[in-house]
């Protein structure tokens, strides 16, 4: 037989191998011939009887002769020497021949779409069905799950090389796209990275529309380093979370804090936000109170009360009633006055005065109490709940504890583009004709308006206005009170002043909820409904609730060129030739002749493209090398594992199993019924214990003979615990001690008895 190539020929006995099942491989590589012989010639040296191994895995090498010899004459190769015997079984099945090594399939392609699925985030078992259903077959798919598994740590390996370089590369990348993008790398004398942050010009874009209300909050294990992640999260005028900036900070103090909000600062121009909410963190309020010295800061509600978690459960337990009351103080109240009146009303019927945790709660409500804060518009946000869901968010879809800075970067660029197309399909339901719910001309008007979102916060305000009725004062003020049957307080006022004044189009509640909120009260809208306002001024319609949200910027908000020189899109270009692809494969797979035709053309397809140069796309900015952040003369080097303000052990300290400090010994042991720090596994006597309990076999671990299952931790049938089982342990083995000594003693008499006779003999 005649190969053209030398491939061809090492291509056709891997077939006949595959078909006869066995393994081969490459023995000889000469200048005029090669030799491909059964993977289990020869013998290994290497596995030694009493070497110690951590896997019981022997060579498969049994000194198989079984080898062909191809060799070239002219510029054609042949077999020279065929030897098919093998010395030992073949195994032809597709599923004992795919765990070979030498039948795998890591050709290039399809070895790059597995990558593809796996920084994709998509898991090994789904990867298998995606490979299953390409092969057509789960036993024609040539590699196996811990394949999948071994590629992934070996690109991880890969990929965590020179990690910081690949980061710089990729920020390089991202301004030559838009020169709008901004990063900053802070590192010490020696180039190693402390703190990293970056924002897109989509972020910035964003920012210069929503600045008003920022929340910041920090999140752990989301790299390799375990820097934490801070994210300055706000609300678009969907009501969705949209990310202004990222930060990856080496520790949480003062000064790192201080470093961050500066260099935010300065990428936004130094325009600073209206309102910022964070977690009940000294280090990121003092660098607060020195950075934004214009913006108020407000603590998450949320995070003030779980802070003393364990504190409030004891106290909810020791006063009933108490949880309720405290609820409602911290929501209900409208103004400062009421809130220390429903305190100082809760503390006293409980005589809590001292109580160091509602003494210490109650010193920073100017911080956290929502009626410090009616006359200061904080949108929708109370807490740092869109902080947090967007950090759930990246942990559970995007990356994990062992992603290096430069996916981690990346993972966060495509989170972006995620967040950006549900902004668009919002967008594009917004457009439809406003689903309203009455003929009254203000709600149609906001219906034309609003976004869709922020629409449906004005219809679920009407319906709460519905439970109110009005009083008129006089012909531009009116009090409004609920009008149903509900709970009352002795420290809350129960009429809301109103003024609704059409001629000077000047619209105000008691309760300051438009001033706080930017949206409409229901008391202000009970009262233009009774008096019949049908239009209401453009000042008290915010832009950023606006289905027109957006302003013009002078610069492209958009990150990337997603376009080449002709003009197409390039993931149009993805989408033409990945569905003609598929299609071509489901074609070509019908029949042998499909098959056969498909193959050819294909790989004379894939000569030609490969001859064509590929597009330069356009930049917007700077090449790829521009130093804007000085770089380029240092050599900067990966982080050291960080610390945060959770962890109880040094970076890079060892790491401790178990409970922290000396053993309290307050746990049974299930076996020997001691309180000595150990359980039934670890329990030094329990090897004793089978040997008078007898067999082990069908008990649980560490159970002696007699002891049921269900009773509780150590306790028999009539609750006298373990302690009477060991006694009558102990017994039995006293007991066999007794004998034991008696046979010996039984021995020695007869061996003397024996000698004398012999003696006197």
């Amino acid at each position: 037989m005649v190969f053209a190539t030398e491939e061809e020929g090492y291509a056709f006995y891997m077939q006949y191998a595959r078909a006869a099942g066995f393994g081969s491989k490459k023995h000889k590589n000469k200048a005029m011939s090669r030799v491909y012989a059964c993977s289990r010639q020869g013998s290994s040296e290497f596995y030694k009887e009493a070497e110690k191994r951590k896997r019981g895995k022997m060579s498969k090498r049994i000194g198989c002769m079984a080898s062909v010899k191809l060799k070239l004459r002219g510029k054609e190769w042949f077999y020279e020497r065929v030897e098919l015997e093998h010395n030992h079984t073949l195994n032809p099945d597709p599923c004992e021949v795919k765990h070979m090594r030498s039948h795998k399939n890591k050709h290039p392609v399809m070895m790059d779409y597995v990558d593809g699925l796996q920084h994709s985030g998509v898991s090994p078992n789904a990867t298998v069905n995606v490979l299953t259903e390409l092969h057509g077959d789960y036993g024609h798919m040539l590699m196996n799950a811990r394949d999948l598994e071994n590629r992934r740590a070996a690109n991880l390996r890969k990929e965590q090389v020179d990690d910081v370089k690949k980061l710089v590369t990729f920020f390089n990348e991202c301004r030559a796209q838009n020169p709008k993008f901004y990063s900053d790398i802070d590192y010490d004398s020696e180039g190693v990275v402390k703190n990293i942050f970056w924002s897109h010009a989509s972020c910035q874009a964003n920012y210069a529309e929503f600045k008003d209300v920022v929340t910041f909050d920090t999140t752990y294990r989301s790299n390799f380093y375990r820097m934490p992640l801070g994210m300055f999260v706000g609300s678009n005028h969907h009501l969705q979370n949209v990310i202004f900036g990222f930060a990856l900070v080496g520790d949480e103090t003062e000064e790192t804090f201080e470093w961050v909000f500066r260099t935010f600062q300065r990428c936004m121009e130094g325009k600073d936000p209206i309102c910022i909410l964070t977690d009940q963190d000294q280090a990121m309020a003092n660098a607060i109170r020195r950075v934004f010295l214009e913006t108020i800061h407000r603590l998450c509600r949320w995070h003030m009360l779980n802070k003393h978690t364990v504190e409030l459960n004891k106290l909810y337990y020791l006063h009933k009633g108490l949880e309720e009351k405290l609820l409602t103080a911290v929501n209900h109240p409208l103004t400062p006055l009421e809130f220390e009146n429903a305190w100082k009303e809760m503390v006293t019927e409980h005589g809590l005065q001292n109580d160091p945790t509602l003494r210490g709660l109650y010193e920073h409500r100017a911080s956290w109490i929502a009626a410090y804060f009616k006359g200061i518009f904080c949108g929708t946000m109370t807490s740092t709940q869109r902080s947090e869901s967007t950090n759930r968010m990246v942990k559970r879809y995007h990356v994990d504890k062992s992603t290096p800075l430069h996916m981690f970067a990346r993972r966060m660029y495509q989170m972006l583009q995620r967040r950006k197309d549900d902004e668009g399909l919002e967008t594009v339901y917004s457009q439809d004709p406003p689903d309203t719910k009455t003929n009254y001309h203000l709600e149609h008007q906001l219906g034309r308006i609003y976004t869709r979102a922020v629409f449906k916060k004005y219809q679920d305000a009407y319906f709460a206005a519905t439970s109110f009725r009005t009083k008129k004062v006089d012909t531009c003020n009116f009090l409004v009170y609920y009008g149903r049957e509900g709970p009352t307080f002795s420290w809350s006022q129960h009429e809301f002043k109103v003024v609704c004044n059409e001629e000077e189009e000047k619209y105000t509640c008691e309760c300051r909820g438009w001033e706080h909120t930017g949206l409409l009260c229901p008391h202000l809208i009970i009262v233009l409904i009774n008096e019949q306002i049908q239009k209401i001024p453009s000042q008290y319609v915010l832009r950023r609730y606006s289905r027109n949200a957006h302003i013009d910027l002078p610069y492209d908000r958009n990150d990337t060129v997603q376009t080449g020189p002709d003009g197409s899109s390039l993931s149009c270009r993805n989408s033409d030739l990945l569905s003609e692809a598929f299609a071509t494969v489901q074609a070509g797979r019908r029949s042998t002749v499909a098959y056969k035709r498909a193959m050819t053309v294909l790989k004379e397809l894939r000569k030609q493209l490969e001859e064509i140069p590929a597009d330069e796309m356009p930049v917007r900015g700077e090449p790829a090398t521009h130093d804007e952040d000085g770089h380029l003369g240092t050599v900067l080097k990966a982080p050291p594992k960080s610390k945060t303000k959770g962890s109880r052990t040094e970076a890079g300290a060892e790491q401790i199993i178990g409970a922290r400090g000396p053993k309290l010994c307050t746990r049974l042991c299930g076996n020997c019924g001691l309180f000595e720090g150990h359980n039934a596994a670890t329990c030094t006597r329990r090897q004793q214990t089978f040997a008078v309990g007898g067999s082990s076999a069908g008990r649980g671990r560490g159970r002696g003979r007699g002891r049921g299952r269900g009773r509780g931790r150590g306790r028999n049938e009539k609750g006298k615990g373990v302690m009477r089982a060991r006694r009558r342990l102990l017994d039995d083995v006293e007991e066999e001690d007794e004998d034991e000594d008696e046979q010996e003693k039984d021995y020695e008499a007869a061996s003397e008895t024996s000698c004398e006779s012999d003696d006197s003999d």
